[in-house]
């Protein structure tokens, strides 16, 4: 068996060095090594001397270590080039140590072009370290000037002129509370930055907290070589979440869906972010931004694949109940809007709750609306509805309710079924008799929640209906918005349709243009769906008057709209 050599190790070496290729994780890389020395304190700063911007990494760590006279030892660090002293400790010592290819301070030719580190060791003298881009060859001894205290400071000058926009103290704080975000929580390290140019400023980093919900079910998955964290959180609305890769505390990955098995749903959705923590997989050493595909990604991929359902669970819970929330709060807003349009539309115009069909402009005809026949069946039980599935009611107002089970071909059932309801928060009072149930309101406004529970043949089926409570000088005037409920549907080409039979309006959330709605702002989705509603308005009234009739209506139910939204 033969072994391979290098050839020429200068350009092996001087390979090395231009392997780091971003200045942002060549700083981050110089910080992970405080980090590992134990500092407790770290300040980055950037300055301009005679003309040149530098930039310096100071530290309260051990320092360099020490060689056999007590002093930091340079030779050994720049004799161990890709055999890093850290990669021999200890699986204790190790878990809170990231470097292990003893090149990461090779990183600094992305920055500038000349490095120069002093050290000191306990009590030890302070010695020097120097580098220059573009050559193999350094520089050490015992420095004039004596640190205060055991630590290291490095110095790298100057910094090259395209990249310096990148080194602002805004965004190193940005870049390194991500970056970063598990090694500096994890120690506890007070990372400053100094930014003395014009403009710049002095500023704290902080591990960047996820600001959604922790999803508290998913928190560690054993493996063969032990546990792997994940910190997964359902985003906030509105934000555009991801799942970042990391080992020890320092992120590898941006997005897990670069890992071709991973890039499917959930990592895929916007709504997770988060972080997945191995320290059993191996970083590729040249960018130190891919993993190694062997058995730690393996373990990787497997322990993210055993929590996708339950992740794709939580992510559906949350999503049907901020739906269910949008839902209640664009109700109130296009309640008003549509009870003050209603008032200048003209006189043909009946509400949902009415009797289908106004008459058609000029004929003073009513068209003539079929009436669609309900189908009866013996089952088995698929689903109950509400009627109606919302409702508004003064304080102290009482209204009845209809259940209704269907089969699965919407066929009605109309013997055998049990009906047991029920009311959430328990507010006002509920007299139930069999498929019927009224509720009195409390004096108080609000809103409640009425529940059904069907029953047949040991087969059970759920609904609610919202109930909004408020006083008579903020009701509609007897116009009540119709329940709207979001389906998430992005490959059918319908914005919204109209069942009649549960007086529902299905709003389907993943066509694009509600995206781009919602994307936008809340008052822009608001508009969308206020848009659709007046849709169904005129079809309501004018679905058989013809198509110019149709469309003269909606822009007219529109123009009223748009004064108001």
């Amino acid at each position: 068996m033969k072994t391979l050599q290098i050839g020429d190790s200068k350009n092996a070496i001087l390979l090395l060095q231009r392997s780091q290729t971003d200045p942002q994780k060549a700083l981050a890389e110089l910080i992970e090594n405080s980090i590992d020395a134990s500092a407790k304190n770290i300040t980055i700063t950037r300055y301009r001397h005679q003309g040149n911007v530098e930039i310096t990494i100071e530290d309260d760590g051990t320092g360099v270590k020490a060689g056999a006279d007590g002093n930091p030892d340079f030779d050994r660090l720049a004799n161990s080039l890709c055999d890093s002293y850290k990669k021999y400790l200890d699986q204790l010592t190790r878990e809170n140590i990231q470097g292990e290819f003893g090149i990461g301070l090779l990183g600094f030719a992305a920055i500038g072009e000349n490095l120069e580190m002093l050290s000191r060791a306990g009590n030890s003298r302070t010695r020097f370290f120097r580098l220059v881009a573009g050559s193999i060859d350094y520089e050490d001894g015992f420095s004039r000037a004596e640190l205060p205290t055991s630590g290291t400071q490095v110095r790298i000058w100057p910094v090259q002129k395209d990249i310096q926009a990148r080194l602002t103290a805004e965004k190193l704080n940005s870049y390194l509370g991500q970056e970063l975000r598990e090694r500096i929580r994890n120690s506890q390290v007070i990372l400053k930055i100094v930014d003395r140019l014009p403009g710049g400023r002095t500023v704290t980093v902080k591990p960047l907290d996820y600001r959604g919900e922790k999803i508290r079910t998913i928190d560690k998955i054993k493996t063969a070589s032990g546990n792997i964290d994940f910190r997964l959180f359902v985003a906030q609305e509105g934000e555009h979440g991801r799942v970042c890769v990391c080992r020890r505390g320092t992120r590898v990955l941006d997005d897990i869906t670069s890992i071709p098995e991973l890039n499917h749903s959930p990592w895929d959705n916007e709504m997770l972010e988060g972080m997945i923590d191995s320290r059993f997989i191996n970083i590729s050493p040249a960018s130190r931004r891919t993993i190694v595909p062997d058995s730690g990604l393996s373990e990787l991929i497997a322990a993210a694949r055993s929590v996708e359902s339950l992740i794709e669970s939580e992510l559906e819970k949350v999503k049907e109940q901020r739906q269910e929330k949008l839902g209640r709060d664009l109700l109130k807003k296009l309640q008003e809007t549509f009870n003050q349009a209603m008032r200048d539309l003209a006189a043909e115009y009946t509400w949902f709750g009415g009797k289908k069909g106004g008459r058609i402009p000029g004929t003073g005809e009513t068209p003539d609306h079929p009436r669609k026949m309900i189908r009866l069946s013996g089952g088995p039980l698929d689903h109950v509805t509400i009627v109606p599935k919302i409702a508004q009611i003064g304080p102290n107002e009482s209204k009845e309710f209809i259940a209704k089970a269907w089969s699965k071909d919407d066929g009605l059932i109309p013997v055998g079924v049990q009906f047991s309801w029920s009311i959430h928060p328990s507010r006002g009072s509920l007299k139930t008799d069999h498929d019927r149930a009224t509720f009195e309101a409390p004096a108080e406004e609000g809103e409640v929640k009425l529940r059904v529970q069907a029953k047949r043949d040991n087969v059970e089926a759920s609904q609610e209906a919202l109930i909004l409570i408020l006083s008579k000088t903020k009701k509609s005037g007897g116009l009540n918005i119709p329940q709207i409920r979001f389906v998430d549907m992005p490959n059918e080409n319908w914005r919204s349709m109209w069942e009649a039979a549960t007086e529902t309006l299905k709003c389907n959330s993943g066509h694009p243009n509600y995206r781009r709605a919602q994307q936008r702002s809340r008052s822009a989705l608001m508009r969308y769906i206020a848009f659709l509603i007046a849709k169904h308005l005129v079809l309501h009234n004018y679905a058989h008057a013809g198509e110019e009739v149709v469309l003269e209506r909606l822009i007219e139910v529109i123009s009223v709209l748009e004064a108001r939204l």
